[in-house]
């Protein structure tokens, strides 16, 4: 829906968040680096809380994380650079998904969306010479749907991100 009309509808994503924390209440998670932070400060949760903080931790992170950046880019540009809906997106990607994992999302959706964009400007550079226009002007009209891009990590995250995550920790 982002890439054709541009809009998250909250109808989806708020519903989404409440479902995702539901589950964590119902299906434990991998919750292991939220037991982890939460062991280091001395706290030991039983599972379900576990997976719930597991839960919220990944959606406050993930929300988090754009938000400041997005609100980085506002004070850098004087112009939003990324809508609410992808605020929440992220954020029930994070109660599906749990921290460990919405950590790779965040990593991810962003380097996917900059390969994406530098293949669009590759592309489209020589009818923008062509056209009169610079390169910098035909940046600057272009919004690149940036929910597309948190789902899709999303999904890979779900069904790849573990094997993902132990052959990265396999290299220390």
């Amino acid at each position: 829906m982002d890439a054709e009309t541009g809009l998250l509808p909250r109808e989806f994503t708020y519903a989404g968040i409440v479902l995702g924390l539901a589950f964590a209440w119902i299906v434990p998670t991998d919750g292991s680096l939220t037991q982890f932070i939460a062991h280091a400060y001395g706290i030991y949760p039983s599972t379900i809380q576990v997976s719930l903080l597991d839960s919220v931790a990944g959606a406050f992170a993930g929300a988090g994380f754009f938000f400041i950046a997005a609100g980085i880019y506002f004070l850098m540009r004087k112009r939003q650079g990324m809508g609410r809906g992808d605020f929440a997106l992220i954020a029930m990607s994070g109660t599906f998904l749990g921290l460990k994992l919405t950590l790779l999302v965040i990593f991810a959706a962003p380097l996917i969306a900059t390969i994406y964009a530098v293949t669009l400007i590759t592309r489209y550079a020589g009818d923008a010479r062509n056209a009169g226009v610079s390169i910098s002007e035909m940046l600057q009209s272009w919004e690149i749907p940036f929910g597309v891009f948190i789902s899709l990590c999303s999904l890979a995250a779900a069904f790849l991100g573990e094997s993902f995550w132990r052959w990265y920790l396999s290299l220390f």
